[in-house]
């Protein structure tokens, strides 16, 4: 007897959903939902952290960095060569957004409070806050306004908090570098206070002119800061502008590079979380495992009867592998869809849990405390294309791997050994 050729396709899907209510179809129900819990579970978890780390990312590249900055030789006069020609070289690429002149230094800032706090003090253009877009998009003014010019400076509002100063104070900058010789003091006018979201430039950031700063440091050579249109298109920029900036003395060197330390955290910090959570799949795989292996010791007079009309080991195998990896794929699929839905809109879902929250105290006359603003407990997502697939992927193989095992056992089993038995 000759089997047909589709036999393979309609056994499968026979012992995936066996009678309605059956153990098959069962077994195969709880898989699916174990897979897609476990897929959902993680893209909902790093759409999350990605949110998180691509929020200080933009905090670093908008506010305390630059996607580009050359850096001159600050050994030979004028920073090795002439700063205006650099800067209209490198203005000149059309890849190029914005191109500004910085210096920064440390200082030691004193208020109204008796204990001083450090900063980073970095002087600017009077004009950056109109002239980058993104700067304004990411560093709100919360109170006073950017305005740099004069002795005027701006500080993150957790140092303000710390200095006890609001617009219109005065603040008294020290030169931390001066070394054998008097430090540099100069009094400052508090302008306006920002925020960022990003703790470390709130406590720690100010910003001046540049003829301010080079009262506290001197009058050395700034450096250019340079922000691209893509960031992620600095290695093809800086190839491009190096061999025209080769008869300069002065480096070039990316975001990549400037906080390659940080950004190499993050990516580890992704990679383990991505790691412990996988094992939600080992877990569903020796699952899936028992689940296929109980199967086949259900299934071994079908098997038996498959081989005798003519199947082979090898197509024994391959339905059972063929189950894991439909399993996987549905599970997978499914879980894909709902953890997009659930991680792009994670700040939504949170309001929500918090609306509800607020109508049921109202309902049932319980009272609130809130110790935090409302938007402290929002928390931005960011649901990457990479990492769905990758974790589709990783639950399609688990799933297909939980089914060798079964499938190796359903293939050596031999209508004989059947007979015997009965």
């Amino acid at each position: 007897m000759k089997l047909n050729p589709g036999w393979k396709t309609w056994v499968s899907r026979r012992f995936l959903t066996g009678r309605r209510g059956g153990r098959g179809r069962l077994i195969f129900v709880f898989s699916v939902v174990m897979i897609g819990t476990g897929v959902a579970t993680l893209i909902t978890i790093l759409s999350v952290m990605n949110g998180l780390q691509q929020g200080y990312i933009r905090s670093i590249l908008e506010i305390g960095s630059y996607h580009l900055k050359w850096t001159p030789d600050p050994d030979l006069p004028g920073g090795g060569g002439d700063m205006d020609e650099i800067n209209e070289i490198i203005a000149s690429d059309p890849r190029v957004r914005l191109t500004t002149g910085f210096q920064e230094g440390q200082t030691m800032l004193s208020g109204r409070r008796p204990r001083p706090s450090g900063a980073l003090i970095r002087g600017t253009d009077e004009n950056l806050y109109i002239n980058d877009k993104a700067l304004s998009d990411y560093m709100d003014i919360v109170e006073g306004e950017f305005n740099i010019t004069g002795r005027g400076i701006v500080l993150g509002d957790e140092l303000a908090v710390n200095l006890g100063v609001s617009p219109g104070d005065s603040i008294t900058a020290l030169d931390l570098g001066a070394v054998g010789m008097s430090p540099t003091e100069i009094e400052l006018m508090v302008t306006g206070i920002f925020q960022c979201g990003y703790r470390e430039y709130e406590s720690s950031l100010a910003f001046v002119s540049l003829e301010t700063i080079r009262l506290l440091f001197g009058a050395g050579a700034p450096e250019i800061g340079i922000k691209l249109i893509n960031p992620d298109r600095d290695r093809a920029v800086m190839k491009s502008l190096e061999p025209e900036l080769a008869g300069f003395t002065g480096s070039l060197s990316s975001w990549r590079e400037n906080n390659k330390s940080f950004f190499g955290a993050l990516r580890t910090e992704k990679i383990m979380m991505l790691l412990l959570f996988a094992m939600i799949f080992v877990v569903v795989a020796v699952n899936i495992d028992n689940s296929l292996r109980r199967m086949v010791t259900e299934r071994v007079e079908d098997i038996s009867i498959l081989k005798a009309m003519g199947a082979t080991p090898g197509d024994i195998r391959i339905l059972f592998l063929r189950q894991g990896l439909v399993i996987g794929g549905i599970g997978g699929v499914t879980g894909s869809f709902f953890g997009v839905l659930i991680g792009a809109n994670v700040d939504t879902i949170l309001k929500l849990v918090r609306e509800l929250r607020y109508a049921l105290s109202s309902w049932f006359n319980i009272g609130t405390f809130r110790a935090h603003p409302i938007d402290a407990f929002f928390s931005s997502s960011e649901v990457m294309a990479s990492d769905v697939l990758i974790i589709l992927l990783l639950a399609v193989t688990m799933s297909s791997l939980a089914a060798v095992r079964a499938a190796s056992i359903a293939a050596h089993q031999t209508p004989a050994e059947v007979l015997r038995s009965e």
